[in-house]
């Protein structure tokens, strides 16, 4: 079994050494009085005083992601450890779950009607405190902002540049919201995403303006995102025209600390996989080239608690497994259940499940996001089985878009009988029923920066996952993968993999083609994408997978060995570690910062 985190801590500490502050940065955005100011400041930084300020655009009420689970657990952790820590976030004000909680007083007014100026931008600023929370928590409401509805990132007009405008109007009301709440000194703003990534520029024009005195800024990247910023919204914010055409370029100079992200394969990903480096991070590059992202795993999303009775478990580490693929069965029975008895007619397709059925049922979800999920990599394997040889249940999270929608409209009628479509959000408790009662999990990605694949193993399915990002790093395969050249030696420093939980796939193309056909790639309609060549080869890939998963279904001792390495592995995904790494980055901040 992997150690999934041990594994990678020569090459974190290796990324940590080498970091540098590149004070030229600075000079290309603050005069010399400025720089200085900053500079006199900053030499009293306390590091036994600091204060982690935890900077997220999702939180435990307006959630969409993993974001949002790490928003939750990480403080906590950070605050277990001897941290002192506060948690900021938007009040998004059209979101169903943040007004119940401000209707319930959950989320209490802490202040109200405050103006604030940033450079050239203006805005009214009320704060709410999250009563329930362990640390101080608070929510920031800005008139005519945050007001996307319970998707925060999601606007019906012009998405970008709403959300675009609502990140840079966050960013200029934290450092004033700090001041206000009574937290000026010692400050360590940790962003996460390029959603507060602004903070790095704000919270320096803060110290300046002597509102804090004294603040810094780390970054965690849960995604490859960024975002445009024309010159007319660094006029307004910044009064200046700050180098960089992104959020992230503009930002990213101005850290004090280590860029991280999620896991170590997508942090080295970021610099040398095609798809990154050579389409969503290609205008990164230089900045990645002297100080490469820092990746830090993340922990379990919820406690590790077992489906399986203590007795069924004790009887399987004696090779007894009757009593898991019993319960199991179970499950499986429950699932078929809700699948035939509920009458949505939204749904797609119905499920043929004959009494007898021992096909197994592949189970898929997520966000409808057809540039990073893959699910059209599956939908093709998968018309390539025989009829009746699996089932297939699909549950895109989000399904606006009818045209991509249709696509998997088209294959589940030509595989009629063997794919049922929930094209809707479920519920968490269906979501935790429905992954107990399916068979194997399906993580098709292009890219996954950590990934979910604990959910399904926590919940006693195996997972098939495209070997990416965080995936790598939480299943443990019974196949042999295909692992492209520009991993390097990455994987070096880990543990055979004795006991399997799940299969990945890799298609075997060539690293310098790549780039070329992922352009194309991402440029084609679903239905076009079988003709490309990268695209082709991952299909092939994932069809050998999913044949492997149904003959190793076929063998029910195998197939309940797996499901309890699953159970076990998920132990060791701790946020011990993760925590005390995140600790050293910090330390970093304190120490090399300035």
């Amino acid at each position: 079994m992997i150690d999934s985190y041990g594994a990678f801590d020569h090459i974190f500490q290796t990324k940590l050494d080498s970091w540098v502050l590149i004070q030229k940065n600075l000079h290309e955005v603050f005069s010399q009085r400025e720089f200085d100011l900053l500079y006199r400041t900053e030499r009293v930084f306390n590091p036994s005083e600091r204060i982690i300020v935890f900077l997220s655009f999702e939180n435990s009420y307006a959630s969409l992601g993993g974001l949002a689970a790490v928003a939750r657990i990480l403080p906590k952790k950070l605050m277990e450890i001897g941290e002192k820590v506060v948690f900021v976030t938007p009040f998004h004000s059209a979101n169903s779950a943040v007004l119940k909680a401000r209707d319930k007083g959950i989320l209490k007014l802490k202040f109200s009607d405050a103006v604030f100026h940033l450079c050239n931008y203006e805005g009214v600023l009320n704060c709410y405190e999250d009563t329930s929370s362990d640390i101080p928590s608070f929510h920031l409401e800005i008139k005519n902002h945050f007001n996307a509805g319970d998707n925060p990132y999601f606007y019906n007009e012009i998405s970008d540049e709403k959300l675009l405008f609502d990140s840079l109007a966050f960013s200029a009301s934290v450092p004033y919201a700090m001041n206000r709440l009574g937290y000026a000194s010692n400050l360590i703003f940790h962003a996460h995403d390029w959603e507060t990534a602004p903070i790095s520029i704000t919270s320096k024009y803060a110290v300046i303006s002597n509102l804090l005195n004294q603040a810094r800024t780390v970054l965690t990247l849960h995604n490859s995102f960024d975002a445009g910023i024309p010159d007319e919204f660094k006029m307004l914010f910044f009064n200046k025209l700050i180098p960089g055409h992104t959020i992230l370029q503009c930002s990213l100079p101005l850290l004090n600390g280590p860029l991280t992200t999620v896991s170590t394969p997508f942090a080295h990903e970021l610099r040398h996989d095609p798809i990154q480096k050579g389409i969503f991070t290609d205008h990164l590059q230089s900045y990645f080239s002297i100080n490469p992202p820092v990746g830090i795993e993340n922990g379990m999303f919820e406690e590790p608690t077992c489906p399986f009775s203590d007795s069924a478990i004790s009887k399987a580490f004696k090779k007894n497994f009757s009593a898991i693929l019993g319960q199991k069965q179970n499950f499986r029975e429950k699932f078929i259940g809700q699948l035939c008895t509920c009458t949505d007619p939204a749904i797609i397709g119905k499920l043929t499940i004959e009494e007898g059925c021992t096909a197994p049922i592949f189970f898929m979800s997520g966000r409808l996001d057809i540039m990073q999920k893959g699910f059209d990599i599956i939908f093709y394997a998968f018309e390539r089985l025989p009829r009746g040889s699996a089932k297939l249940f699909f549950c895109p999270s989000s399904a606006s878009n009818t045209q991509n929608l249709s696509f998997f409209r088209e294959c589940a009628e030509r595989c009629s009988g063997d794919i049922t479509i929930w094209p809707f959000r479920i519920s968490n408790n269906q979501y935790k029923s429905f992954l107990q009662g399916s068979s194997f999990l399906l993580m098709p990605s292009f890219y996954e920066p950590f990934g979910a694949a604990t959910e399904g193993l926590i919940r006693g399915v195996p997972v098939i996952a495209r070997g990416t990002g965080g995936l790598w790093v939480q299943i443990n395969p019974c196949n042999q993968v295909n692992t492209p050249q520009f991993y390097g030696s990455i994987f070096a420093g880990k543990k055979s993999r004795i006991l399997p939980t799940g299969i990945l796939f890799r298609e075997d193309y060539p690293d310098d083609l790549a780039e070329y056909k992922w352009r194309d790639l991402l440029n084609l309609p679903l239905e076009s994408r079988i003709e490309n060549p990268l695209f082709c080869s991952m299909v092939d890939s994932a069809h050998n997978a999913l044949l492997t998963a149904i003959d190793l279904y076929k063998k029910p001792q195998e197939y309940a060995a797996m499901i309890l390495n699953g159970t076990e592995n998920v132990k060791s995904f701790s946020w011990d570690k993760n925590v005390c790494k995140y600790r050293k980055v910090y330390d970093i901040v304190c120490n090399r910062g300035i």
